[in-house]
């Protein structure tokens, strides 16, 4: 009887020890995403108890959230390293029985010079990244992909699937069909050539450019300033399409979105109201292939709307940021837009051509961004 009295006791002893250790834990909580703001899943965050070096390990979910339980109170070190991604590491944070603290993690990219290939590819999938992160990081990235027979034979046997093969070789084909367009548009010109001397309006032309030499001759867009015309130097726009699941889940089904991202929440290039521009447009480009954008301030950056996804099809053109606007032909290829009621904002003209393509997976192209401030207009 007293032996079964000292085990009753011993058990009731070890249940009250783990009930009181489970209810003293505290939790760590938040979401984590990448510097764009979207939602980044099977991430793996560590928490060190920087006093014992204990530590704590979970990955995100689905939608982006994690939670670290069971914390014995102390201070806490949380760390995420992440193959593409910069360090993230955050001291110093204190942790009491019972109590549950919220922290949001943003993870950076690294520099824009690196360089996507075979072997960064199989990295991030041997580092336990999704498919999903792989492709958003490629779309962000510069990349070079070996193709090659043997190329193809190294990434399926680094445990690259064969939708994510299908997705590099879309990558890279595109490009070559964007050159050829780019050169297609000279080739008319030598036929015109013989027909010039039977066209007199045309050689009325030279002179009217000799008669007004403070017109531009290279293409861009310039801003007049005075009597002179200032050149608006072109930002980088990097191409980012939304969807992508609902793509895939839908076999192509529901195309995804496509938005434009340009760096920085300013333009370089403030306008006062009325303002006339001069866009010289490049051999066989006309004024109608250019668009007037007006872009939505981020925290960090400016954004559009270039390609809206639907059933079976996408619609292009920035029709959702777009605004309508005239020009007057100068020269062959020169014209002036005058613009005069433009809300306060970022705006920029995007070019038809010149580097990238919202619809094909060239990942940048240019815009001629300028912002009109509420101080200058008048």
């Amino acid at each position: 009887m007293r032996r079964i009295l000292i085990l009753l006791a011993s058990f009731f002893l070890a249940l009250g020890a783990a009930f009181a250790q489970g209810s003293q834990g505290g939790a760590i909580t938040g979401t984590i995403t990448d510097s764009a703001g979207a939602l980044m899943p099977g991430v793996r965050i560590e928490a060190k108890n920087t006093a014992t070096e204990a530590l704590f390990q979970v990955a995100s979910s689905a939608t982006g959230t994690y939670t670290l339980t069971q914390l014995p109170a102390g201070t806490y070190q949380i760390s995420v390293s992440l193959p593409g991604f910069k360090q993230y590491v955050r001291t110093g944070i204190a942790v009491l029985e019972a109590q549950i603290i919220r922290i949001d993690i943003a993870m950076m990219m690294l520099s824009s010079d690196e360089i996507l290939t075979n072997d960064s590819v199989i990295q991030l999938l041997k580092a336990g990244i999704p498919e999903d992160l792989i492709i958003a990081k490629i779309r962000d990235s510069r990349h070079i992909f070996d193709l090659s027979v043997q190329g193809l034979v190294a990434l399926k046997e680094g445990g690259v699937s064969d939708r994510l093969m299908r997705f590099l070789m879309d990558t890279t084909k595109p490009p070559e069909v964007k050159t050829i367009a780019a050169v297609t548009p000279p080739p008319q010109a030598p036929p015109a050539a013989p027909v010039a001397p039977k066209e007199p309006p045309k050689a009325a032309e030279p002179p009217a450019a000799k008669s007004d030499p403070g017109f531009p001759e290279e293409a861009g867009v310039y801003l007049k300033s005075g009597k002179q015309w200032v050149e608006i130097e072109p930002e980088v726009v990097v191409w980012q399409t939304g969807g992508t699941l609902k793509r895939f889940a839908t076999a192509g089904i529901v195309q995804g979105d496509v938005n434009g991202r340009i760096k920085g929440v300013h333009s370089a290039t403030p306008v006062k109201t009325p303002a006339e521009f001069l866009i010289v447009a490049p051999e066989g480009v006309t004024l109608a292939e250019y668009q007037l954008i007006h872009l939505r301030e981020l925290r960090d950056a400016r954004e559009f709307r270039t390609v809206t996804g639907g059933l079976f099809s996408a619609s292009g053109g920035a029709t959702r940021d777009a605004i309508p606007f005239e020009g007057t032909k100068v020269l062959s290829r020169t014209f002036s837009v005058i613009l005069s009621a433009l809300e306060e904002g970022e705006y920029g003209f995007l070019p038809a051509t010149g580097g990238g393509s919202p619809t094909s997976s060239s990942n940048v192209g240019k815009m001629y961004t300028f912002q009109v401030n509420k101080g200058l207009r008048q």
